[in-house]
């Protein structure tokens, strides 16, 4: 009769083992351990049925108490609550908002570990396609950031400067400090906070539409340390001579930008130069050569300098281009791959949408004293649409692409693998859309993918650039 008690009440758990598993877990807290870290930058956990929950703040191995956010029949998203057993590889992190602000990821784990995390989640995405390199690690972990935009928000009364608390749009953490932009934006932050503070001129009211200061945006040319400084306010007239009086020791270049919309997006109703020169020009070094560009307030730059020099040396090594060759530069920017590039080739032409980027890259040409680059504004998708002969640019074409996030189109990636060109390089700031494009690319049979590079230009932060090597079957 024992035994049979024994057995029932072994039945009983099991089951209501069962049912509490089935049990939906949205709003409840819950325990699991950190497998690993995946892109981008979340913490994979496993629950007690198997299915995968997801969150933020973990490493590998760390126990946690979670409050399950979301909860769907192939995985889970939550919340750290609390964690339970800290991985020996945590370290503190060094800035007091980590956490908070939406800035950095991995500020609690060291560049070493930080280096192995993103090693194994690139390797997962993209190792499929081709063997992927050793990461090329960035020269500078702290203050590499040579662009920042800080928005001004309300603090009690007080006109604060900060960024965006994480997973928010209307909510803000003080700065500075910030401790992976460059050291000079902290102090130009704090010269206009105290300026907007000593003169009473409030931060914008996203909901009233009323108040000043919108934005202040920070630029700088860290190889030639010149910097720009973009002041956005609401489109109302005051007298900021003081404040650019303050400024000018610290900035080769000052604007005021007015933006009287109702967007909060850094967009120009009027736009003028307060002081010095029009642009700031930065350095860089490529194939052993001095390269010069200029930056304007809202031209692209990468924000990496001396991972930038870095980058560009991976694409001119694994191009390796004769000097029969041209070079199409699709998302060209303000040219700066395609101009890095032009003394190993024959030619060089550049397609951006965004005019002004490619006035930008006209200048660029013009300073660097090269005569073979011409660019053209237009969309990659229209070039890859409108009827432009292939055999007018040369039998010996290569093509650098280099997308935003979302990756390649379908028009783009049909242009490439009708090109025929020898040799593709694919620049990528996103390994989730280069898996998808490469296993297109790769279907068709025409491109062998040979290599992908990993470069670190975002310590502290999940994010990480490829270079990619594709080249035509014979």
């Amino acid at each position: 009769m024992k035994n049979k008690v024994v057995a029932v009440n072994s039945t009983f758990h099991f089951a209501l083992s069962k049912l509490q598993l089935k049990m939906p877990l949205k709003n409840q807290i819950i325990t699991v351990m950190c497998e690993k870290i995946v892109f981008p930058g979340r913490a994979l956990c496993r629950c007690a049925d198997g299915i995968a929950l997801f969150t933020e703040g973990l490493l590998a191995g760390e126990t946690a108490e979670v409050l399950v956010i979301k909860d769907k029949k192939s995985f889970r998203e939550g919340i750290l609550k609390n964690i339970t057993e800290k991985s020996p590889d945590r370290i503190d992190p060094v800035c007091p908002s980590f956490g908070k602000c939406g800035g950095c990821a991995f500020q609690n784990a060291s560049y070493a570990d930080q280096i192995k995390y993103k090693q194994i989640y690139i390797e997962e995405l993209l190792s499929g396609f081709a063997p992927v390199g050793k990461i090329l690690q960035s020269p500078e972990v702290w203050n590499y950031r040579n662009k920042m935009e800080f928005s001004f928000f309300d603090a009690d009364g007080k006109t604060d400067l900060g960024l965006h608390q994480k997973g928010s749009f209307n909510r803000y953490i003080s700065v500075p400090p910030c401790f992976i932009a460059d050291k000079d934006f902290s102090l130009i932050a704090h010269i206009v906070k105290d300026f907007a503070n000593k003169n009473n001129l409030p931060a914008y009211n996203n909901k009233t539409h009323q108040g000043f200061f919108r934005h202040l945006v920070l630029r700088k040319a860290k190889n030639t340390q010149e910097v720009l400084v973009n002041i956005v306010t609401n489109a109302v007239d005051v007298d900021l001579t003081p404040l650019v009086n303050e400024l000018k020791n610290h900035a080769q270049s000052i604007y005021l930008t007015q933006n009287g919309r109702l967007s909060d997006a850094v967009v120009v109703d009027n736009f003028r130069l307060l002081y010095g020169s029009e642009v700031i020009k930065e350095k860089l070094n490529v194939g052993g050569r001095d390269y010069f560009f200029n930056i304007s307030p809202f031209s692209f730059f990468q924000t990496n300098s001396k991972g930038t020099e870095i980058l560009y040396n991976e694409v001119l090594k694994a191009l390796n281009p004769s000097k029969n060759d041209i070079l199409l530069d699709l998302y060209c920017g303000t040219g700066t791959i395609g101009l890095s590039l032009a003394g190993s080739v024959s030619k060089v032409i550049g397609i951006e949408q965004v005019e002004q980027a490619i006035e930008n890259a006209r200048e660029n040409v013009r300073i660097n004293n090269i005569g073979n680059a011409e660019f053209y504004a237009m969309t990659a998708e229209k070039w890859a649409t409108e009827e432009i002969s292939l055999s007018t640019l040369h039998s010996s074409l290569s093509v650098v692409v280099d997308p935003p996030r979302s990756g390649l189109t379908g028009k783009v990636i049909d242009f490439l693998l009708n090109s025929d060109a020898k040799t593709i390089i694919y620049v990528s700031c996103n390994p989730s859309t280069l898996a998808r494009d490469l296993d297109i690319i790769a279907k068709s049979g025409k491109y062998e993918i040979s290599n992908i590079t990993p470069v670190d230009m975002f310590p502290q932060t999940y994010h990480i650039e490829s270079v990619v090597l594709l080249k035509i079957k014979a």
